[in-house]
């Protein structure tokens, strides 16, 4: 059957359904060509206002939540301790904070305690070669894992001499200052701070006392030396608090300047109370030095423990071992970062502290370690509350920007 054409001049029937809608809106308002540019201004001129205000606060306040705390070998001189710099290298958690140095005015009636005793300028000073050869030699010793770990030393064993110093090996050159080099040159010739033997500047930046590592005979001996020295414990916390605060007025531009080895050293002479009955910690169940123990056990996780107080987070990987010497450390932490007096000068354990509780917690449980650290009166929030403070109020100022675009 034939379809006739349609008839000229009337158009072909559409189907209903292939016409557009025409809104109440469009018909009521009908927008010209000059009204749809003034909008399109308008967007335009919020966004390039919002956009870039958004993107800076949130960049300011995720900066403390999303750098990894491995990046810091690249923006600081390396730490003297090639095991502050392994875990450093191997920690991708969130960075902590930089905390910064808090000022503490010198001791100037403090004295430097008694330069009499066995513990002579002449038995214990000596080059870096001598210190270190007095470790015995370690070419065919068995592996640490291998080795039976020493009781402690019932009556006063033979000690090294000379006994392992801090800074063993020549003094790095690169200071911003004369008077910090000729400081650090002065202290560590001096009776008042070698006799005391810091476990912590040990751990630190003393090359024969991480070769001993290999020799738990001779670690035994070094860990009882330094629970053990000449001069009493209250003289030794007062000679350390002395040269803390000189080294303040010393070191101020390299304090400043953020010099590796100003920063870090202040920090251990701070935590030299602190990490002194961490070292001398004994295991009751062996009678064996905590320290050494951990040394021994092939999970080097014990042993990262001991680094907190410096202010060296943990690496994320680790698997804590639920040795009860951890868990006494973790409680002698705790307790040193509740007592008002100690915990102002203790800023680096507090941005470590945290994260190796976290850790001790997930592997071994609650009762482990105490994950609420309460900040020291007087100290600064957390950098990362701050930073998420930050972000809230970033999201808060921009989601009203955004509803006008």
């Amino acid at each position: 059957m034939f379809t006739p054409p349609p008839s000229p001049g009337q158009s072909p029937r559409k189907d209903p359904r292939d016409v557009p809608p025409v809104t109440d809106a469009a018909m009521e308002h009908p927008m010209s060509p000059g009204g749809l540019k003034r909008r399109i201004g308008r967007r335009t001129r919020w966004t390039v206002i919002t956009v870039p205000i958004v993107l800076v606060l949130i960049t300011a306040s995720t900066r403390y939540l999303t750098h990894p705390a491995a990046f810091d070998m690249f923006s600081e001189p390396p730490s003297l301790n090639w095991e502050t710099l392994s875990s450093r290298a191997s920690n991708w958690s969130p960075h902590e904070p930089h905390l910064p140095v808090v000022p503490r005015a010198a001791d100037t009636a403090s004295t430097l305690g008694s330069l009499s005793g066995s513990d002579s300028l002449a038995s214990l000073t000596g080059s870096s070669t001598s210190a270190a050869s007095s470790v015995a030699s370690t070419s065919t010793l068995p592996p640490t894992s291998d080795q039976t770990v020493p009781t402690v030393p019932p009556s006063p064993p033979t000690l090294p001499t000379p006994f392992p110093q801090p800074f063993d090996s020549a003094l790095s050159q690169n200071f911003s200052s004369l008077s910090c080099f000729n400081f650090f040159s002065n202290m560590t010739n001096t009776v008042a701070f070698r006799a005391c033997r810091p476990f912590s500047l040990l751990l630190q930046a003393s090359d024969a006392f991480i070769q001993a590592q290999d020799d738990l005979d001779t670690l035994t001996d070094i860990v009882w030396g330094t629970c053990n020295t000449t001069i009493d414990d209250d003289q030794c916390s007062v000679n350390m608090a002395w040269f803390s605060g000189a080294l303040e007025d010393s070191c101020a531009a390299d304090l400043k300047a953020g010099n590796s080895m100003a920063v870090n050293t202040q920090i251990a002479l701070d935590a030299f109370d602190l990490m002194r009955n961490a070292g001398c910690l004994v295991d009751p169940s062996t009678n064996t030095y905590c320290y050494v123990d951990a040394v021994r056990n092939s999970n080097p996780s014990d042993t990262y423990f001991y680094s907190i107080p410096l202010g060296v987070s943990i690496p994320n990987n680790t698997i804590a071992s639920c040795s009860g010497c951890t868990k006494s450390l973790m409680t002698l932490y705790y307790a040193a970062l509740q007592n008002s007096s100690e915990a102002p000068s203790l800023s680096a354990l507090q941005g470590a502290y945290e994260s190796a509780a976290k850790v001790a917690v997930a592997d071994c449980g609650s009762a482990y370690a105490t994950l609420t650290t309460a900040v020291a009166k007087g100290g600064a929030p957390p950098a990362r509350t701050l930073a998420s403070t930050f972000l809230v109020l970033a999201v808060a100022l921009a989601l009203p920007l955004l509803a006008l675009l």
